[in-house]
C-alpha cells in the first residue's frame, strides 16, 4: 500500500472543487484571523466549566509573548499550540492546490514567530515555557506536550511539500532532538509517552520524509513504552507531589489513555477515539516501515 502523492493528484468533480475554493478563500483565512484575535467573536466553552478558557483564541498571541514580542501570559488549553500547528498544515495543503502569493508570506511571518519562541534547546511549548516551565515532560499524562509536538512535525511536512521552504522543518526536527534527548531507553531518560497520541504518527511521517532512521526509531519507542509499565503515570504524579506539586487532573484512567497494555497486545479499540486512531495510524506506518509483523497483527 503507497500514498498517493498530492502533487499527482487533481479533483475534477465541481462539488469538492468548490470545497476546496471554499476552504482555501473562506475557511483558512477567517481561522488565521481567530488565531490572531482579530475579529469580533466569542469563543464558547464546549461544556460548563468554569475553568475553561473562553473568548478568544489568543494562540499566536501565546508565541508573541514566548518570544519576548510583548508582555503577558499564556491564556487558552494547554494545547492551545496545536491550534497553529493545524492551521499551518492546512494553510500548506491548500498551496499544494493553488499557490497563494499572500498567504505564504503570512505563513512565513508566523514559521519566523515559532523561531523565535523556541528555545535554544529546541523546547517550544508555550503553555509551559510561560506558566509551568519547571514542569516541562513532568506531566505527560495530561500536558499534550509531545502531542503539540507532533502537530508541528506534521505542518512542517506540509509546508515543504508544497512550498520547498525548510524553515518550518528546521524547527520541528530541533523539536525532535529534544524530545530525543530527553525520552528513550537510558537511565537518565524519561520511559513513557504522552497521554495523548500524535507524536508516532507525525515521527514516521518524518522519517518517510527525510530518510532519517532515528526519527522511525523514536516512533517504535513510544509506541513500545506505552502501557509497558502501567503505573508510570501514577508514579509521576506521586514524583511531583513530593516536589510540592499538586495534581488537579482526573484520576489516570489507562483505558481511556490506551496505556492499559503495550499497543502490540491490544485488541480492541477502547478508549478516547481521537488518540485511538492516531496511535493506529502510527502503528500501521511503523509496522509498514519496520516490517514489524506484531505490530500488523496488532
Amino acid at each position: 500500500m503507497k500514498e498517493f502523492d498530492l502533487h499527482a493528484v487533481t479533483l475534477q468533480d465541481t462539488f469538492w472543487r468548490n470545497y476546496q475554493r471554499i476552504v482555501r478563500e473562506e475557511t483558512i483565512p477567517y481561522q488565521y484571523q481567530v488565531l490572531n484575535d482579530a475579529l469580533e467573536i466569542d469563543v464558547q466553552a464546549e461544556r460548563k466549566d468554569a475553568s475553561l478558557p473562553t473568548g478568544k483564541s489568543h494562540a499566536l498571541a501565546n508565541f508573541r509573548i514566548a518570544a519576548k514580542q510583548t508582555e503577558g501570559t499564556h491564556f487558552g488549553w494547554f494545547f492551545q499550540d496545536s491550534d497553529v500547528y493545524k492551521w499551518l498544515e492546512s494553510a500548506a495543503y491548500s498551496l499544494i492546490n493553488q499557490t497563494d502569493a499572500a498567504l505564504i508570506d503570512t505563513i512565513d511571518e508566523v514559521v519566523e514567530l515559532l523561531a523565535a519562541a523556541q528555545e535554544e534547546d529546541g523546547y517550544l511549548n508555550t503553555f509551559f515555557q510561560l506558566i509551568r516551565p519547571e514542569l516541562k515532560y513532568r506531566q505527560l499524562y495530561f500536558s499534550h506536550e509531545l502531542y503539540c509536538a507532533g502537530h508541528l512535525v506534521e505542518a512542517a511536512i506540509a509546508y515543504d511539500l508544497a512550498t520547498g521552504k525548510k524553515q518550518l522543518l528546521k524547527i520541528a526536527e530541533k523539536n525532535v532532538r529534544n524530545i530525543m534527548h530527553y525520552f528513550g531507553r537510558a537511565d537518565n531518560q524519561i520511559q513513557g509517552a504522552d497521554g495523548h497520541q500524535e507524536i508516532e504518527l507525525a515521527l514516521v511521517r518524518l522519517y518517510e520524509h527525510t530518510g532519517n532512521e532515528t526519527y522511525l526509531a523514536l516512533a517504535d519507542f513510544f509506541l513500545e513504552v506505552r502501557g509497558e509499565n502501567p503505573n508510570f503515570y501514577e508514579q509521576e504524579i506521586a514524583e511531583n507531589a513530593a516536589l510540592g506539586v499538586s495534581n488537579e487532573q482526573p484520576a489516570i484512567d489507562l483505558i481511556y489513555l490506551q496505556a492499559y497494555d503495550q499497543p502490540k497486545n491490544q485488541r480492541e479499540a477502547k478508549g478516547h477515539a481521537v488518540r485511538m486512531l492516531y496511535m493506529a495510524s502510527g502503528m500501521a506506518k511503523v509496522a509498514r516501515n519496520a516490517k514489524d509483523q506484531v505490530l500488523i497483527e496488532a
